[in-house]
């Protein structure tokens, strides 16, 4: 009986953010179509997105997204797609203004905050 093996090589790499568990409305833009998609997660570097296109790793696009109905919506300029599976999208920010990361920053700091009362 032979037995073969496979050598799986996996590039484990920490991401350089904290990412939070989310449920927000999106809507992205390419070159040529607007889909609609759920944050799933969110870092200040990204997002994993359930997305009603399929769309390729590389590809690029911007994203705009609602916190909440008391904040403006939170626009990402310039995104790629790092990953995408099964309509699942990982969300790369390559471009971020100052305003939208402030806001990023303010729903991350919520988040862990309330996390910390629980305790």
């Amino acid at each position: 009986m032979k037995t073969h093996t496979r050598s799986v090589s996996r590039k484990f790499t920490l991401r350089p953010y904290r990412r939070i568990p989310t449920w927000y409305t999106a809507f992205y833009m390419t070159g040529h179509s607007i889909g609609k998609g759920v944050v799933m997660n969110l870092s200040l570097g990204g997002m994993r997105m359930l997305g009603d296109h399929a769309l390729k790793p590389g590809a690029e696009l911007t994203v705009r997204f609602a916190i909440d109905d008391t904040r403006p919506p939170v626009e990402i300029a310039k995104v790629s797609v790092r990953w995408a599976k099964n309509g699942e999208l990982g969300l790369q920010f390559d471009q971020i203004s100052p305003l939208a990361s402030r806001h990023i920053v303010t729903v991350l700091n919520e988040q862990a905050n309330a996390f910390r009362e629980d305790l």
